[in-house]
């Protein structure tokens, strides 16, 4: 890890604290390895490294014997993200280079990682009016009580009694709906009641701040804590303030090659913006790379996208899904029983008869197109298909030449083998940061932060893979080097990683 960090070119963050008033900053260089090292070892609390660098002789050791306090070690992870970001890419160009990344089969998965929210802290519209009405009413109190007594302080102000009537009425309040305001919203209106004007003011640039992100999110209510959060279900089916994490793995290493943070509930749109950062730092992937995704990345935008870039896809739809958990599949008069026609553009159901495009409408911004034209009422089984008197219409999306391809590559023994390799390394990373380092929620608040410490992650993982896939290599550095490192101390994987960085150009065939 000290050799890779080493290894980073960080001028540039360097030189934005050079030169600075005061005391001399800190090496980015040496934050930057503290951070690593602490997500190795599963600490991401910023007191507990503080306490570490004061304490653990690795720590110690990493640091050089400084010791950053915790509001130094917060402040470089929320103001490095460009320094993070370049060192999870560089991660990334070392196991490409050494062929450790194999970019034959790549998979990408996603996770509802809680915010640091408290899931009872938020509020409504209605109560977020509610509390500006408050806000400008002691707003205007303060106004006129300036007026009538000028600026004096002291119980002697009728404003009080003002207050203590406001604090009751807050109690009995009922909202439009009718029904009573939160605890969380309660509280902060008792707050506001007797704060000073400055700290209105800022209450209500946090409540424009929190009503926007509440229309964008169309959700009913937001977090007060951080707004960008978003309910969601995660897999312990509790609805929580939470960030949909995504990652892009490697098959065969279990390098993550992307990663993300995003608001959406759903992971639909997620492929795209995936193979896209990829792309951005291993170059175009070739021809018939095996892309695999769960049902979450199954879109007819997606299939047709993994077609056009000519990538060797591999989605379930939502039937395949739940055969898949054992579950029943679909029934004899489904859609995906109807088989599809592209030529002509027609779907042909069981008992032989075509049903055409014969209308179009929009729902949820996107074109869909009607089927029908089969003589239903002849058919003996329209009451089991479509039920008496009924004639049966098929909706599709216009997508439904790539959907038929996919299911069958999907239905086929040897898509069902390539598609049951996902679960080997897609997930492991996740269950790996969940279960094995204790991260279960983010530390930080916003949507852009949050980012910043899924790459802190992201890095670190990607050395400790890196690392093991080059444990084989340890003989040859140690003949070369011509010095064994003491492995009874624990100090192989530093010395090998700097005598393989001495060696790398050579490795690389430069």
């Amino acid at each position: 890890m000290i050799a890779v960090v080493d290894k980073l070119d960080m001028r540039q963050a360097e030189e934005k604290y050079t030169g600075t008033p005061g005391n001399p900053a800190y090496s980015r260089r040496m934050l930057l390895r503290t951070f690593i090292q602490a997500s190795l070892d599963g600490i991401f609390s910023s007191r507990k490294i503080d306490r570490l660098c004061h304490e653990n002789v690795v720590y110690m050791y990493l640091t050089g014997h400084e010791r950053p306090d915790f509001r130094t070690l917060c402040n470089f992870r929320k103001d490095s993200r460009d320094l993070l970001e370049h060192a999870f890419s560089f991660t990334i160009t070392i196991a490409r280079e050494l062929g450790i990344a194999k970019f034959q089969h790549i998979s990408t998965d996603g996770t509802k990682m809680k915010a640091n929210a408290s899931t009872r802290y938020n509020l409504t519209q209605d109560e977020i009016s509610w509390i500006r009405k408050l806000i400008q009413h002691g707003i205007e109190t303060d106004e006129e009580e300036d007026r009538l007594y000028g600026d004096r302080s002291g119980d002697e102000l009728p404003g009080d009694m003002d207050q203590e009537k406001i604090r009751e009425k807050i109690e009995e309040y009922r909202l439009p709906s009718g029904k009573r305001p939160k605890k969380a919203a309660v509280a902060i209106a008792n707050s506001v009641v007797s704060a000073p004007e400055e700290q209105k003011e800022k209450l209500e640039e946090e409540l424009d701040r929190a009503e926007e992100q509440l229309q964008q999110s169309e959700q009913q209510a937001v977090s007060i804590t951080d707004p960008e959060a978003r309910f969601m279900k995660n897999k312990k089916q509790r609805i929580e303030f939470c960030y949909n994490a995504q990652i892009t793995v490697d098959h065969g290493s279990g390098i993550i090659l992307a990663n993300d943070v995003v608001q959406e509930c759903t992971d639909h749109g997620q492929l795209k913006p995936q193979i896209e950062q990829v792309e951005s730092r291993v170059g175009p992937l070739p021809p018939g790379t095996t892309f695999s995704g769960d049902n979450g990345y199954y879109s007819g935008e997606n299939l047709r996208f993994l077609e056009e870039k000519g990538l060797d896809g591999y989605i379930p739809d939502s039937w395949q899904a739940q055969e898949e958990k054992g579950k029943k599949g679909p029934g004899t008069f489904s859609k995906s029983n109807f088989s599809y026609d592209e030529d002509k553009d027609e779907f042909i159901c069981p008992q032989g008869k075509e049903l055409t495009r014969r209308g179009e409408y929009i729902r949820d911004d996107k074109d869909l197109y009607a089927y029908w034209g089969a003589p239903c009422e002849r058919c003996p089984d329209q009451p089991e298909c479509t039920g008496k008197w009924k004639r049966r219409v098929i909706t599709s999306d216009g997508y439904e030449a790539e959907r038929r391809r996919m299911r069958a590559k999907m239905d086929a023994p040897e898509g069902k083998k390539i598609y049951g390799r996902r679960k080997e390394w897609a997930e492991w990373p996740f269950g790996n940061l969940k279960h094995n380092l204790g991260f279960t929620e983010f530390y930080l608040r916003g949507n852009e932060k949050v980012k910043i410490e899924q790459n802190i992650l992201s890095t670190a993982h990607n050395l400790k893979v890196i690392w093991r896939n080059l444990e084989g290599e340890l003989e040859r550095i140690e003949e070369i080097g011509g010095r064994k490192p003491d492995r009874s101390r624990g100090e192989s994987e530093k010395w090998f990683l700097a005598g393989f960085f001495d060696l790398f150009p050579a490795m690389i065939g430069c």
